[in-house]
C-alpha cells in the first residue's frame, strides 16, 4: 500500500499555539471590519466593466456628442374596470401631496390584451379606450404631474412626427389633439413643393360635418368630436397617428357614432385598407399609449446627478414596508438639494431613483389607466427583491441552524459551525473591500463586483458547512473511539484538514479559470470566489476543531465533558449510508453501465442548449419593470428598445451621405436569416433615422422661406456650392453639405409650410463639427478655417431586444445592411481605425452599433461565453490542482522527490492534450508557462497521481453534463445564471469526491480491504457529505422560493447541483472504485514492471 499524504506537519504546528491562532483570527477580523465597509457598495447591474468595440461606441455616443439626449417611455394603458370600483380614488396623495405608494393601482390591474387589430371594446371598458376623452383628460394629468417634477427642469424639445409640433420636453396623445384642434397641425396646414407649387393640407379641422370644430381644451367637447379627430389623424397621417396607439388598435362598429370607417381593418404598407373591408359608423380604440419623455444628459450631469448607480448617494428611504409587502418610495430629490450636494462633496442624486420618482408622481393619478416608466429602474428593481429576500435569507440560515444540529446532535457544534461561518463571510467580504482600497490606492482595478458578487456569501456558507461538518464529524468519530479531546482534533486536522485543503485549492482551482478572462467581471469574480473559499478553509476546516477541542477541554476541566453516545443517530443511520456505498460498489457493472448510458443521453440534451435571456429570469416576473417589457413585447411588438450606429472618418463624402438612406433601401430587403426585429413604422418599414432627413425638411423649408438660411451664410461669396434646379442646395456637393450640416447643427430647422420647427439639439444627436462654427457663416468655423465633420450617428431600434438569440441576428443582419458604408472603407467597419486614415477612395474608418440593447447583449453573451469557456479550463485546473495535490510521499536524500522521465513519458500525452487547449482558449504565453510547470512536476508528481487526479475528476464532469441536460429539461436556456451554476458545480461538487477518494485511500493505506474501506466512506464520510447536502439543498430550496427569478433558478439549480454531487460520491465514485479493485483483482492489470499503473488508485 502507498503512504497517504497528511495534515500531521500542520495539526503540530496549530495545536500548541492555539491561543495564538485564536487571537491572530480575532485580530485579523478586525483589520476586516474596514474592508467590509468598503465592499458594501451597490452593484451597478447595467455597468460592463470590459472593453468592446461596442462599448467603445457607447462611450463616444455619450461623450463626444456631448449634447445627447435621453428619451424615455411611459406607457399608460386602460386599468380593467373591475378593479376600479374597489379601489380608492385618484389622486393618490396626502394632504400635504406625498405619494400615497400603498394605494396606487399595480401593473397587474390592467385590462387584457385583446388581440391585434381587435379595438378595445367590453363592460366598463371606457368608448375607445385609451382614445376616450375621460382617459385623454387623465393623461393631461399626468403630463401635468411630470411638469411639476424637478426633472422638468431638465427636459429639451421633442418634436410631434404626428402634427409637427414641438413640445418642451413632454409629450402625449393630448398634445396631439391640441395641435391638430387649433389647425396648428402639419397635417391642416396648406403648403407649397420645391417648385414653389401650393399643395393643399391633407385634412382639416374647420368642417367637422354635425359637430362644431372645437378645440380640445373646450369644456362642450364630446367623445364624437374625439372619434372625429382620431380617424381624420389616422387615415392621412401616413401611419404616424397608429404609433401612439397599441397594435390592438381598431376600428369597431357603433351605429351612434358619427365617423365612418373601415371595421375592422387593418392599415397595410401603403397606409391604405383592403378592399373588401366594410365601411360604417364607429370609432378607433386601443388599450395603451405613450407619455414620451427627452431629458438633457449633460445638464443632468452638470446640476448634481449622475447616471453612474455606484456613484450615486444611497437612498435608504427609497424602499418600504406596508404590511409584508416592501414597495419602492423613491425620494423626492429637488435639484438645489442634488446640486449643494455635490458642491459639499457628497455623493450625486441617482437619475434612476429621479426617474422612479417622477414616474411615482404620474402613478398617483392612475384612475381610469395605469402608468408605468418602461425600461428604467432596473437597479432599483434588483435591490428591492434582494431586500425583499432577507425574509427567506432568515429562514434558510433557521432551517440549516436546525438540520446542522440533527446531523451534529450538540449545541455547542452548532454554534461553532455558525461562529466560523460567519467569521468567514466577515474575512470574505473584508477581504474584497481591501482590494478594493489597494486597488484605488494603486490606481489599478483588482475587485471589479458584478451581479455574480451576489452569489458568493451563498456559496461560502455552502463550503464551509461542508468543511466544518467533515472535519466535526471526524473529531466525533475519533472521539467515539477512545481518543482524547486533543487526540480527536489532531486526528481531525491531519485526515480530514488535508482533504478540506484539496478541496478548497481545487474550488480555488476551478474560479482561477475565470481569471484568463479578458472581462474585468469575470476576473474579479474568480479572485472574490478564491478569497471567500481560502476564508472557509481557514476558518472552518482548521479553526471549527481546534474551537471544538478547546471546548471540550474546558469542560472537561470542569467534570462536565460527556463522551460520544456511538448509538446516537446523526440525521441518518451510519449503516444505512454505509450499505448505500457498498452496494454501489458490490453492483458496480450495473451501476456505472447505468450512470454512462444516461450520460450518453444526456450529452446531446446538453448541447441542445441556446442562448437565452427572459426578463423573468433574473427579476420577479409581477414587477412593474418586467410587465413593462412584457406590454411592449405584446401591444408595441413593431416598436423597440432604441440603438444608434456610430460612423467615423469623413462626413462631408457624398458617398457616406448617400449611404445612409442605401443602408434604409437594404434594411427593408429581408434576407435568408432576417429575424425581423428592426424597430417598424406602423406601415412595415424599418426605421433608420438619420441626418438626411433633417436635410430633407431644411430644403423643404428653404424652399418655403430661405431667409434663416441666407442670414447664415447661405449665397455668400464664401461658399461654393452647387444647386439643383429648384435652386436648393446639391445633395452630391461637398461643399452644400457642409452648409448643411451647419445649419442644422447650429439653427436646426426653421418651421415652413407643412415643415415643422425642429431645434438644433436634435441635429446635435446626428452629426458633429469639429469646431465652434461661425453662426453668420455656418460653413465656416468662428477662426475663418473649413469645419470637418468626423463623426455623425443613426438611430434605429431592435425590437424584443431582452431575446439574445434574435438580437444576434439581428445584427448580422445589420451587418449585411451596411454594405454601402463597408465598400467605403478600407478594413472591417466593425474594426476602430484612425480618424486621419481616411483617402480619397476609403472615407469611412469606423461604422459599428452601439446602444443599450446592443452593448447588454454583447456584454451578457460575452460574459455567457467566457463562463462556458473557463469550465473546461476550470476541469484542467482541477485535474493540475489534483495532480499536484496527490503527489507521492516517498523521497530521496534531502527531501526531493526524484524525478522520473518514465513518468514523464507516461503523462505527456494529458500534458500535450491541456497545453493544446491552452493554447487555443487562452494564450500562448501562458500555455508556455503552464507547459514549464507540467514538464516539471510530470517527472515528480507521477503517472500513479495524475491517474488518480482524473479519477477524481470523472465524477463531477459528469454531474456538469447532468446538470446541463436537466436545465435544458426543465425549459432553461444558457444565460449568465445557468451558466455560472454549471461553473460553481465543478468546483462545489469535487470537494464531496476528494472527501470520499482521500477516506478510501485513507482506510487503504492503513491496510483494511477495498470492502471495508468503501464501507468506511459511506458510514464516516458519508454522515458528513449527507448533512452537509441535505443543509445545503434545503437552503437553496428556499432561495429557490424568491420571487427574484435570479435567486429562484440560482436556488434551485444549486439544490439539483447539490444533489447530484452527493449521488456522485455516494454511488457513482464507490462504484467506480468497487469496478476498479475488481477489475486489478482478477489480473486484467498487466503485470509488467514496464507497463504504467496509470490507473491506480491507491
Amino acid at each position: 500500500m502507498h503512504e497517504v499524504r497528511d495534515f500531521e506537519s500542520v495539526a503540530n504546528l496549530l495545536l500548541p499555539h492555539r491561543k495564538i491562532v485564536h487571537t491572530s483570527i480575532l485580530v485579523i477580523s478586525l483589520l476586516m471590519l474596514p474592508g467590509l465597509a468598503a465592499s458594501l457598495t451597490p452593484i451597478d447591474i447595467e455597468a460592463y466593466d470590459m472593453e468592446s468595440p461596442e462599448l467603445t461606441a457607447d462611450k463616444v455616443l455619450n461623450q463626444e456628442f456631448a449634447s445627447s439626449e435621453v428619451s424615455y417611455g411611459i406607457m399608460v394603458t386602460i386599468r380593467d374596470p373591475s378593479n376600479i370600483d374597489n379601489s380608492n380614488i385618484a389622486p393618490h396623495l396626502d394632504d400635504e401631496g406625498n405619494v400615497l405608494f400603498d394605494e396606487l393601482p399595480t401593473s397587474l390591474e390592467r385590462i387584457d390584451y385583446p388581440g391585434e387589430s381587435t379595438g378595445l371594446v367590453g363592460e366598463g371598458v371606457p368608448l375607445g379606450g385609451i382614445l376616450n376623452l375621460s382617459v385623454l383628460r387623465e393623461i393631461d394629468t399626468k403630463v401635468a404631474r411630470a411638469n411639476m417634477n424637478p426633472l422638468a427642469e431638465f427636459t429639451r424639445p421633442i418634436v410631434s412626427e404626428l402634427t409637427g409640433k414641438g413640445a418642451y420636453g413632454i409629450l402625449a396623445l393630448p398634445d396631439n389633439f391640441r395641435a391638430f384642434m387649433a389647425n396648428e397641425s402639419m397635417l391642416t396646414r396648406d403648403t407649397v413643393n420645391l417648385f414653389g407649387q401650393p399643395i393643399p393640407a391633407k385634412t382639416n379641422w374647420n368642417d367637422c360635418g354635425e359637430l362644431e370644430c372645437l378645440q380640445f381644451d373646450d369644456p362642450n367637447l364630446t367623445q364624437s368630436h374625439i372619434d372625429l379627430v382620431v380617424h381624420r389623424m389616422i387615415m392621412h397621417s401616413d401611419g404616424a397617428m397608429l404609433r401612439w396607439m397599441s397594435t390592438d388598435r381598431g376600428f369597431t362598429y357603433d351605429e351612434s357614432s358619427p365617423v365612418i370607417g373601415p371595421i375592422g381593418g387593418k392599415m397595410n404598407s401603403e397606409g391604405t385598407f383592403a378592399n373588401d373591408i366594410e365601411w360604417g359608423p364607429g370609432r378607433w380604440s386601443a388599450s395603451t399609449t405613450w407619455i414620451l419623455v427627452q431629458l438633457g444628459r449633460d445638464s443632468l450631469e452638470d446640476n448634481g446627478f449622475t447616471y453612474s448607480w455606484i456613484d450615486a448617494a444611497s437612498e435608504p428611504e427609497g424602499y418600504s414596508y406596508y404590511g409584508s409587502n416592501l414597495l419602492t418610495t423613491p425620494p423626492l430629490n429637488t435639484v438645489d438639494e442634488c446640486r449643494t450636494a455635490v458642491e459639499s462633496g457628497e455623493a450625486p442624486c441617482s437619475v434612476e431613483w429621479a426617474l422612479m420618482a417622477m414616474e411615482a408622481s404620474i402613478r398617483s393619478s392612475d384612475d381610469l389607466t395605469i402608468s408605468m416608466l418602461i425600461g428604467e429602474g432596473i437597479n432599483v428593481e434588483v435591490n428591492r427583491e434582494l431586500q425583499e429576500s432577507l425574509i427567506l435569507m432568515v429562514m434558510m440560515v433557521v432551517a440549516i441552524i436546525g438540520l446542522l444540529w440533527l446531523s451534529l446532535r450538540r449545541f455547542s457544534d452548532v454554534a461553532i459551525v455558525t461562529a466560523t461561518l460567519g467569521f468567514s463571510l466577515l474575512w470574505m467580504q473584508g477581504l474584497i473591500g481591501w482590494g478594493i482600497i489597494g486597488g484605488d490606492a494603486l490606481g489599478i482595478k483588482i475587485i471589479s463586483r458584478s451581479q455574480f458578487s451576489n452569489l458568493l456569501p451563498i456559496l461560502v456558507l455552502a463550503l464551509g458547512i461542508d468543511d466544518s461538518l467533515h472535519a466535526l464529524h471526524r473529531y466525533k468519530e475519533e472521539r467515539r473511539d477512545g481518543k482524547s479531546p486533543e487526540g480527536a482534533a489532531h486526528a481531525s486536522l491531519t485526515r480530514v484538514g488535508r482533504a478540506i485543503m484539496l478541496t478548497s485549492f481545487t474550488t480555488m482551482a476551478a474560479f482561477a479559470a475565470n481569471l484568463t478572462s479578458d472581462i474585468a467581471a469575470l476576473r474579479s469574480f474568480g479572485i472574490e470566489a478564491a478569497l471567500g473559499v481560502g476564508a472557509a478553509f481557514v476558518l472552518t476546516g482548521l479553526w471549527g476543531p481546534i474551537i471544538r477541542m478547546d471546548l471540550d477541554l474546558f469542560m472537561k476541566k470542569r467534570g462536565k465533558l460527556v463522551e460520544e453516545d456511538s448509538t446516537k443517530v446523526h440525521m441518518v443511520k451510519e449503516d444505512w449510508l454505509a450499505n448505500i456505498a457498498t452496494t454501489a460498489s458490490k453492483y458496480s457493472t450495473i451501476s456505472l453501465v447505468l450512470i454512462f448510458v444516461s450520460t450518453a443521453f444526456a450529452v446531446p440534451v446538453m448541447m441542445s442548449l441556446e442562448g437565452d435571456f427572459k426578463v423573468e429570469d433574473f427579476i420577479a416576473e409581477e414587477s412593474d419593470f418586467a410587465q413593462g417589457i412584457i406590454l411592449v413585447n405584446t401591444r408595441f411588438s413593431d416598436e423597440g428598445e432604441p440603438a444608434a450606429v456610430i460612423i467615423e472618418g469623413d462626413m462631408l463624402d457624398p458617398r457616406v451621405y448617400a449611404a445612409i438612406q442605401a443602408t434604409r433601401v437594404n434594411m427593408m430587403n429581408e434576407s435568408e436569416n432576417d429575424p425581423g426585429k428592426y424597430t417598424k413604422t406602423p406601415l412595415g418599414t424599418p426605421e433608420m433615422h438619420a441626418i438626411d432627413e433633417l436635410i430633407w425638411f431644411a430644403k423643404g423649408s428653404m424652399a418655403i422661406d430661405s431667409t434663416p438660411f441666407e442670414n447664415a451664410g447661405w449665397n455668400s461669396e464664401s461658399l461654393d456650392c452647387s444647386v439643383e434646379p429648384t435652386g436648393l442646395p446639391d445633395e452630391t456637393d461637398r461643399d452644400c453639405l457642409r452648409f448643411l450640416y451647419g445649419f442644422l447643427f447650429t439653427y436646426g430647422v426653421p418651421a415652413g409650410g407643412i415643415i415643422p420647427e425642429i431645434p438644433a439639439s436634435i441635429s446635435a444627436l446626428y452629426i458633429l463639427p469639429n469646431c465652434v462654427l461661425d453662426q453668420a457663416a455656418v460653413h465656416l468655423c468662428e477662426g475663418g478655417e473649413l469645419p470637418e465633420y468626423q463623426r455623425m450617428t443613426m438611430r434605429w431600434g431592435i425590437s424584443n431586444a431582452e431575446q439574445f438569440s434574435l438580437v444576434g441576428l439581428v445584427l448580422a443582419e445589420l451587418k449585411i445592411d451596411m454594405q454601402p458604408f463597408q465598400e467605403l472603407a478600407a478594413s472591417d467597419i466593425s474594426e476602430r481605425a484612425k480618424l486621419d486614415s481616411t483617402s480619397e477612395e476609403f472615407p469611412v474608418t469606423w461604422a459599428i452599433p452601439t446602444g443599450d440593447p446592443v452593448t447588454r447583449y454583447i456584454a451578457s453573451s460575452s460574459m455567457q461565453k467566457e463562463l462556458q469557456g473557463s469550465l473546461l479550463l476550470g476541469v484542467l485546473f482541477c485535474l493540475i490542482m489534483l495532480w499536484w495535490g496527490f503527489r507521492p510521499v516517498s523521497v530521496e536524500g534531502a527531501g526531493r522527490i526524484a524525478y522520473s522521465l518514465r513518468d514523464l513519458i507516461i503523462s505527456m500525452p494529458i500534458i500535450v492534450a491541456i497545453l493544446f487547449y491552452v493554447y487555443f482558449t487562452v494564450n500562448s504565453t501562458f500555455a508556455a508557462v503552464l507547459g514549464l510547470l507540467l514538464l516539471y512536476g510530470a517527472g515528480r508528481w507521477s503517472a500513479r497521481s495524475l491517474s488518480l487526479a482524473m479519477f477524481t475528476t470523472t465524477p463531477i464532469v459528469i454531474v456538469v453534463i447532468w446538470l446541463y441536460a436537466i436545465i435544458a429539461m426543465a425549459g432553461y436556456g444558457l444565460n449568465m445564471v445557468t451558466v455560472a451554476i454549471a461553473a460553481m458545480s465543478l468546483g462545489v461538487g469535487i470537494d464531496y469526491v476528494i472527501h470520499v477518494v482521500e477516506r478510501y485511500r485513507e482506510e487503504r493505506s492503513e491496510g483494511a480491504s477495498v470492502d471495508n474501506s468503501i464501507r468506511a466512506i459511506g458510514g464516516a464520510a458519508g454522515l458528513a457529505l449527507v448533512g452537509s447536502a441535505v443543509s445545503d439543498v434545503t437552503g437553496f430550496l428556499i432561495i429557490g422560493q424568491s420571487a427574484m427569478g435570479f435567486f429562484a433558478s440560482f436556488g434551485l439549480f444549486c439544490a439539483v447541483m447539490i444533489g447530484l454531487s452527493l449521488f456522485a460520491s455516494m454511488i457513482t465514485t464507490p462504484a467506480m472504485l468497487g469496478a476498479l479493485a475488481r477489475w486489478r483483482i482478477s489480473g486484467a492489470r498487466p503485470q509488467s514492471k514496464n507497463t504504467s499503473s496509470i490507473v491506480a488508485i491507491e
